[in-house]
């Protein structure tokens, strides 16, 4: 076939192509429908001026849950091993009684409880206002401190703590920056296992 012949054949095609795609296109009388969206489940603006931004509140209490409101804390329990062990040698009789007796002798194992922070308690105190007072010296100082009251032989007592911190490590490189820093106050914190 002639090479000419060829190109006005693959134009024709074309021509062809666009011709039964878009002349139905133009000849159609249907009218268009709009498909908007008319109704939705967005509740209408509120009537009065509504601000989304959170207040701080000034009372340090609302921080601390009290005492029955605070989330029961349920022991985890132990997997069970599996005996994959090579096999282990014969023992005698007498040797099973004295592990048997060792065993019973041993106080039981306590399951670890929940998840273990730490703490940095500067100071505990009879007197609110003291604590309160403390409190705001040290977020002053740029570090994350609250109050805990407790209960002690009939007594109410307001520890300052700071934290908390879950890795110990780092809770001991907190209590060194904090010591130096409550110097000038005459306070030393210790370290304490929180909740």
């Amino acid at each position: 076939m002639d090479e000419g012949l060829k190109k006005r054949l693959v134009g024709a095609t074309v021509l062809v192509s666009l011709v039964v795609i878009f002349v139905p296109m133009l000849l159609d009388d249907d009218p268009v429908i709009e498909t908007g969206i008319y109704k939705t489940n967005i509740p209408p603006m509120p009537e009065r001026d509504y601000s989304s931004r959170v207040v701080p509140s000034d009372d340090d209490n609302l921080a601390i849950p009290p005492a029955e409101r605070r989330p029961e804390i349920v022991p985890l329990k132990r997997p069970v091993a599996s005996d994959t062990s090579p096999a282990k040698p014969a023992t005698s009789a007498a040797q099973n009684t004295n592990t048997e007796s060792a065993a019973a002798d041993a106080p039981p194992v306590q399951p670890r409880v929940g998840l273990t922070a730490w703490v940095v308690q500067v100071g505990s105190f009879s007197s609110r206002e003291n604590a309160e007072k403390l409190v705001s010296q040290i977020r002053e100082m740029k570090y994350a401190a609250f109050m805990e009251q407790a209960d002690v032989d009939g007594k109410t007592h307001f520890r300052v703590k700071v934290g908390p911190e879950i890795d110990h490590k780092l809770a001991e490189k907190m209590l060194t920056k904090l010591n130096k820093d409550l110097k000038p106050l005459n306070l030393k914190g210790s370290i304490k296992s929180y909740p």
